[in-house]
Order: structure tokens, then C-alpha cells, then sequence
């Protein structure tokens, strides 16, 4: 039989139970924790507790956002903007003029140094590494595409700092025969080179990649907006293929692909004064097909000043079910399960430069 413990471990082991239980989504509950006394900071920075801590609430939380904006002056930059009063993120630490976001998942920011995403960089938040990729064979356009992931395959995500990843990169390119293709780079950082999956016929001359918006990850699949949204790329990791299937309709500003709650491929859209949600499922015969599962009305939830000034949707937070949109008087985020929304950006447009303002969002949510 063990020993009784002493009062000072019951009470260290009891505290640890209550600071377990702290919600994640304020990081600077946990901050006002450890200032407590030292016996809360030891505990707080223990790592065993934050192993515990992660695995005890899953879901990470919503940090804040990466922001990519071309100025009057038409340069690109992109900046972290925190989404909670204590973020454990800064502003990077490097010169990024001329850089932007592309993809943000598993903890790991991609960002292009330059304009057709062939200079590519991962960056690590947290730990603040910054790797540069090679460059891939095939020569991307401007139309281009790309997602970062975790590639280690029994991770759960919830700490996979330092571990092997891939980057895919997806273009639309045009032959001498005026034909269009979509060709796709995959980099592994495990044999630190690139693959070229055999090139896609996109059949249309004028369909290209959004490059506006960031790959959707749903199981061994990356989905990728076409022209936008009038067709959808799927990359295959599995079986590092490619293919394109049609969406459930048509959106003026162009539609976000996202994973449902479900774990299926989601789409969002903006028509007038209403948002609407699909997820893509399968009948008990084994077809796909869309399906309709809300339509918000976000007249009042999103106010637009300007009527010629369109709402869209710009970014979502896998795993936590937040999605952005931007209006010309700001851009909020909202929880589809809840309902609540708030602004997280005020968006001030220079005089007769509304037409060449661009945003594209990246969630980051556990870093």
C-alpha cells in the first residue's frame, strides 16, 4: 500500500486539477494564473501540465489572424493581428516587406517572399524558426495556390512543433496551344525536395487559381478554389492525383472552402444580404453531393456603409468553427455554432483605391 501523501503534494496536485480546467480561449487567464504565487507558475510552466492541458481540452484556441494588404503605394506585407488580449504570438521578428501569408495550420506559418509563390518560407511562431524551401521545378504564375500541413501521421496536432511537414503548391498555367493545366508541387521537408504530380487539364482557358485564398484540408485531401469559385481542385495526397468537381452554386465574391464539423469539405458563400453554408456528403449509395445546411442573414450581423461595396468571406479557423468577413467598415469574426461575432479590424480604404484593396486571412489557432 503507498504511502499517504503530504499535505503540500495534495494541495500542489489539487491546484493543478483547477488550473487544468482554466478555458483556453483568454490566454491571459493563464497569464493572471501564474502571477498568482509561485507554486501556480510552477505548475503553469511545467511541461507535463501543458501536455495535460492541451490533451484535456483538444480544441485550440483562436489566436489571431494573418493579414496580407496591398497599399496605395502597392506594396505587400502581412502582419499577426491577435484575436485575444494576451496572445503568445508577436509581430515577426524579421523584415517581411514584400512578404505574404499563404497558409497557416499544424503551427506553421508558409509565407512567399516575392509575388508567384516560388520563393517559399515556414515559419514557426512560437519557436521562431524560419525555413526556406528550395525551389520547385515547375515554374508557378501568379495564379497560384498553397497550404502547409503537418506530415507526421500519427500526430494529433496538438504539439507538432519541429516535426516533418509538407508544403503543396498549386498553379494554373497556360501551354503554347493556349491550353490551361493545373500543376502542383508537393515538398516534403523529410527528403527536403519537391514532387510534380502529373499536370491537370482544366478544360476552360480562363479558369485559374484563386490565389486569394488558402487550400482547405479534409482527411488525405487539399481543395482548392478555382476562379472564384466556379470549380474546385482536388489534390489527392494519397494517391498524388489531381481532379476538379463543380461547386453547389455560384457566388459573386467568390466562395471559402472549409471542413465541416463533421470532418467533410464545407463551402461559404455571400449572395446580397445572405450567407450560405454546404457541405459536400455521401448518400447511403456512395454518391457525393452538396448539401445546403444554413442561410444567415448578416444584414444587421455585418453592417456595409457603402451598397456597391460587396461582404465576403475571407478566412476560417479550423477546429474552432470561426469564420471572417470582411465588409468596408471592418472585419469580424464569427462563431457558426453560436452565433456571436465581433469586430477584430477596423479597415480604413484610401480615396479611389477601393478596387485595388486586397485581404487574405490565415486563421492561426493552436501554435
Amino acid at each position: 500500500m503507498a504511502p499517504p501523501r503530504s499535505l503540500p503534494e495534495l494541495i500542489e496536485d489539487t491546484t493543478a486539477e483547477v488550473l487544468l480546467r482554466v478555458p483556453p480561449d483568454e490566454p491571459a487567464h493563464l497569464v493572471g494564473a501564474s502571477l498568482v504565487c509561485k507554486l501556480w507558475r510552477r505548475i503553469l510552466l511545467d511541461p507535463a501540465f501543458l501536455r495535460r492541458y492541451r490533451e484535456f481540452h483538444r480544441i485550440p484556441p483562436l489566436l489571431g489572424f494573418l493579414r496580407n494588404s496591398i497599399t496605395a503605394s502597392l506594396s505587400q506585407s502581412f502582419r499577426f493581428v491577435p484575436t485575444t488580449s494576451a496572445s503568445p504570438i508577436s509581430q515577426p521578428p524579421f523584415d517581411c516587406a514584400g512578404w505574404r501569408a499563404l497558409s497557416c495550420r499544424h503551427g506553421r506559418v508558409l509565407l512567399d517572399t516575392g509575388l508567384d509563390g516560388i520563393d517559399l518560407v515556414v515559419w514557426d511562431p512560437i519557436r521562431g524558426d524560419l525555413q526556406r524551401l528550395p525551389k520547385c521545378s515547375i515554374t508557378f504564375s501568379f495564379y497560384s495556390s498553397a497550404a502547409v500541413l503537418c506530415a507526421a501521421g500519427t500526430c494529433n496536432h496538438l504539439d507538432c512543433h519541429g516535426g516533418p511537414f509538407l508544403v503543396v503548391s498549386v498553379c494554373s498555367d497556360e501551354n503554347r496551344a493556349g491550353e490551361m493545366f493545373a500543376r502542383v508541387g508537393v515538398y516534403s521537408s523529410e527528403t527536403g525536395a519537391w514532387d510534380t504530380p502529373a499536370p491537370l487539364n482544366l478544360v476552360r482557358n480562363s479558369c485559374e487559381v484563386d490565389r486569394n485564398k488558402s487550400g482547405a484540408l479534409i482527411g488525405d485531401n487539399i481543395y482548392f478554389s478555382l476562379e472564384l469559385g466556379e470549380k474546385i481542385l482536388k489534390f489527392d495526397l494519397g494517391n498524388n492525383s489531381v481532379s476538379m468537381m463543380d461547386p453547389p452554386d455560384l457566388y459573386n465574391t467568390g466562395v471559402l472552402l472549409m471542413p465541416t464539423e463533421e470532418g467533410s469539405l464545407g463551402l461559404a458563400g455571400i449572395r446580397g444580404s445572405r450567407l450560405y453554408l454546404w457541405s459536400r456528403e455521401v448518400d447511403p449509395k456512395g454518391d457525393a453531393g452538396w448539401v445546403p445546411r444554413r442561410v444567415i442573414k448578416i444584414q444587421k450581423l455585418f453592417p456595409n456603409n457603402n451598397p456597391r461595396y460587396r461582404r465576403s468571406v475571407i478566412g476560417f479557423a479550423d477546429g474552432v468553427g470561426v469564420i471572417f468577413v470582411k465588409t468596408d467598415v471592418g472585419i469580424f469574426m464569427m462563431e457558426l455554432k453560436s452565433g456571436r461575432k465581433r469586430k477584430v479590424r477596423k479597415i480604413v480604404l484610401a480615396k479611389n483605391y477601393n478596387h485595388h484593396q486586397r485581404q487574405i486571412n490565415h486563421c492561426c489557432t493552436k501554435v
